[in-house]
């Protein structure tokens, strides 16, 4: 018996369909724009790795702002957080990107940025305003 993947998912269960690929590092990332209708229906950038260790969430068009950018954690994977006992999705702030217009170029910029070790995070509460 021959059994075949579904399509539209990976061998971890990632749904592919209707999402973009990116590999970087000999790892693949999935990334998508869609509106949250969890967060007041804003348009947000979800970038997922392939065994769901690194996701994150980036509203786009931060850098028309006034408020200072942030990223949303939602996995366990990314660079200066220690993951131990976290069970909750935390907000850091991050540089300002061109974000206006979401490509692939950008996609990579934010995996490695989230990735590089970081001496220390500056954590924002859901508004973008700094926990101290």
């Amino acid at each position: 018996m021959v059994r075949r993947k579904k399509a539209g998912t990976t061998k971890l269960g990632v749904n592919t369909k209707g999402k973009r690929k990116l590999v970087h590092c000999e790892r693949s990332y999935f990334w998508y724009v869609k509106e949250d209708d969890e967060d007041y229906g804003r348009i947000k950038l979800f970038i997922v790795s392939d065994d769901k260790k690194f996701i994150v969430s980036y509203e786009v068009g931060q850098s028309k702002q006034v408020r200072i950018p942030f990223i949303v954690v939602m996995g366990l994977e990314f660079g200066g957080l220690k993951n131990g006992g976290r069970s909750s999705w935390v907000r850091v702030q991050t540089p300002l990107w061109d974000d206006e217009v979401i490509t692939p170029g950008l996609v990579k910029t934010i995996i490695e940025w989230s990735l590089m070790g970081k001496e220390s995070l500056v954590f924002v509460d859901w508004n973008g305003n700094v926990i101290c």
